[in-house]
């Protein structure tokens, strides 16, 4: 029998290993194949193989013993992990597909990085057929024994259901919660003691011919100075209680989403659409930004005011574009004809809006956007190009005028866009192309200054290389902000949006700042952690858009792999290069290390460099439709075989 003094040590020996061996918190995170790593906050990635990687879901957090092994003191140390512990999993629920092997029933995970599928017990199938789109949510994970299991929540349905591909993105993306049966009962009554009577005045508004959720309308007249503009905008807030049950759920849509053959709206379609909109001849609550604009399109006075408003009139882009491109001469538009003046008087100030932002702001050329044309099977017919008229143009430059209103009546707390310009990692490149191309030197990329002097030097008709195009691929994205940071993109201090409140929580919000500063009330800072919601809402709506239309495009190029199209690059990185047929207007990869000829990346010029040919953005190509995945959503082109 050991007498305390060995029992005493043998408890420091094993005290003093397990001080020695080092414990680490950290995030799972998959790859395409078995293995894993755990993502350390100090930087570093963990290995973590196969078989720990079986107990554990991409973004779990755990807790790892870290070991290091060196076979010979020649070779390279390996480190690796082994789980100790489970500390937080927030894979709860997603959407895949059902799929029955043998006598086995599982889920296949639409989950980034999630290769494996999941078990489903017999009471948790929900009658789901093999191969049906399916949500489910965890039942079991997978630590310790690394035998998960899932249940159906959903069936979203059959891969042939027409309109599945909408469907099932909406309800991966829970663009959709349900809304509380009793929401009608929960509107506010609208005040109108303490609102303007606006009722009088010709508003007019000028949208999409089928917009059934109008949320700005306008008004202008001409003065000595210039013009007097007024842009209202529908208020949603006048009749959403913050902190409700509906006002909670906007806020998780934080987005009106227009997907091919579906909207899914971020109110209410009643409300969006009829309480709120800003329909013809009816009394609605709006925001009504009254502005007084020179000559130059310079805005030298303006107030913001809660009013009561009629739309004397609902004008489509279509006409309204016809109409001022003839210069108010088409008498076959009656609806435009009898608001002549007013739509003259737009005209003419959205041109001098324009020219006055040319001149101390920035204007950039927007990229070319594309629209799906569906048919009746809810699959694409076609592709065509967004064409932004003379209408498009007016409207846009009366609702920057009142965004820009907004923000300064914010008075630096509320929600801003902010876009801060070039990545900070590529800002020597931007300096090396700004020498190289337009002969600049010593400015600093990095300001608003330097920014707005680069792209006002661009003129894309005197240049060779697709200068534009590849700094347009090196900025950042823009962002919400509670703070004031500039927007680079547009060349101005500070942004806000308040003209969407019916589609746009942000704006919503707005909304209700500025009302705070009309009556003088104390304003409340807007919580990051609801930035962080709206700013996540956003994000989703738009890969769930992008998600759903990459799947039409994969269908639609299906019958056509092995033809040959001519198209034009549009991306370029490091692995190869995407191109856009001409013709369907649709994008494909290259991948540059399947081609016959080895080819170089120049990350400075975006370009890529064979011994025969070069790479670059914007140049026209010729390729062969190769491999069309309709599970992944991705489409493979190659370059045609040379000819002998």
């Amino acid at each position: 029998m050991l007498d305390k003094d060995t029992l005493s040590q043998l408890k420091q020996l094993k005290q003093n290993i397990e001080d020695s061996k080092e414990y680490a918190v950290g995030i799972v995170k998959g790859t395409q194949r078995k293995f894993g790593f755990v993502m350390l906050d100090d930087g570093r990635e963990i290995f973590i193989n196969p078989d720990e990687m079986q107990k554990v879901f991409p973004g779990d957090k755990v807790k790892i013993l870290i070991t290091t092994k060196q076979e010979n003191k020649d070779a390279k140390a390996k480190v690796s992990g082994t789980l100790e512990k489970l500390i937080d999993s927030p894979l709860k629920e997603f959407t895949g597909r059902y799929i029955v092997k043998g006598k086995g029933h599982f889920v296949e995970p639409d989950v980034p990085n999630l290769k494996r599928w999941i078990f489903i017990p017999p009471q948790a199938r929900l009658n789901a057929k093999p191969n049906d789109f399916i949500r489910c949510r965890i039942n079991r994970h997978p630590y310790p024994q690394a035998k998960p299991q899932a249940k159906i929540t959903e069936v979203i349905g059959a891969a042939d259901k027409v309109g599945i591909e909408t469907d099932y993105v909406v309800s991966k993306f829970q663009l959709e919660p349900a809304w509380p049966d009793n929401w009608k009962s929960s509107l506010i009554e609208v005040n109108t003691n303490d609102r303007e009577d606006l009722t009088a005045l010709p508003f007019l508004t000028i949208d999409a011919a089928s917009t059934m959720d109008m949320d700005d309308a306008l008004f202008v007249k001409n003065t000595e100075q210039g013009w007097q503009l007024q842009v209202a905008i529908a208020d949603p807030s006048a009749m959403i209680a913050v902190d409700s049950e509906l006002d909670k759920l906007a806020r998780q849509r934080a987005i009106s989403t227009y997907m091919a053959g579906r909207p899914v709206s971020m109110l209410p379609e009643e409300l969006a659409n009829h309480l709120c909109s800003l329909t013809l001849n009816t009394t609605r609550p709006a925001l009504v930004c009254q502005m007084e604009a020179d000559q130059q399109g310079k805005i030298i006075s303006y107030k913001i005011i809660e009013a009561m408003i009629s739309s004397k009139a609902k004008l489509s882009y279509r006409d309204v574009s016809a109409f001022l491109d003839q210069d108010g001469v088409d008498e076959s538009l009656a609806d435009c004809n009898n608001h002549k003046d007013t739509l003259l008087a737009l005209k003419a100030l959205s041109a001098a809006l324009r020219s006055q932002r040319q001149e101390h702001n920035l204007v950039i050329p927007n990229r070319q956007e594309y629209r799906l044309v569906l048919n009746a099977q809810r699959k694409i017919d076609h592709i065509e190009p967004i064409k932004k008229t003379s209408a498009h143009q007016l409207i846009e430059e009366c609702m920057i005028a009142a965004n820009r209103c907004a923000a300064n009546m914010l008075d630096g707390q509320g929600i801003f866009i902010s876009h801060p310009g070039f990545r900070s990692e590529r800002l020597a490149d931007v300096k090396k192309l700004a020498e190289e191309q337009l002969s600049l030197t010593d400015i600093d990329f990095s300001t608003p200054q330097g920014y707005q002097k680069l792209m006002k030097s661009i003129d894309d008709d005197k240049l060779e290389f697709p200068l534009r195009p590849v700094l347009s691929r090196l900025l950042e994205r823009s962002r919400l902000s509670a703070e004031v940071l500039p927007h680079y993109g547009m060349g101005l201090d500070k942004y806000t949006t308040f003209t969407s409140p019916i589609r746009k929580y942000s704006d919503l919000t707005v909304h209700r700042l500025l009302k705070s500063k009309i009556k003088l009330s104390k304003t409340a800072a807007v919580k990051a952690e609801d930035l962080a919601i709206m700013q996540q809402g956003q994000d989703n709506s738009r890969q769930a858009r992008y998600q759903m239309e990459q799947w039409l495009k994969c269908q639609f190029m299906q019958p056509l792999i092995g033809q040959t199209f001519m198209g034009t690059i549009s991306q370029i990185n490091s692995n190869g290069f995407t191109v856009r047929l001409d013709d369907h207007l649709i994008e494909g990869f290259v991948e540059t290390r399947l081609l016959q000829q080895k080819y170089s990346f120049d990350p400075m010029r975006l370009r890529l460099t064979s011994k025969s040919q070069t790479i670059e953005l914007n140049q026209a190509i010729e390729v062969v439709v190769k491999e069309v995945d309709s599970n992944a959503r991705s489409i493979r082109y190659t370059l045609p075989e040379p000819v002998n």
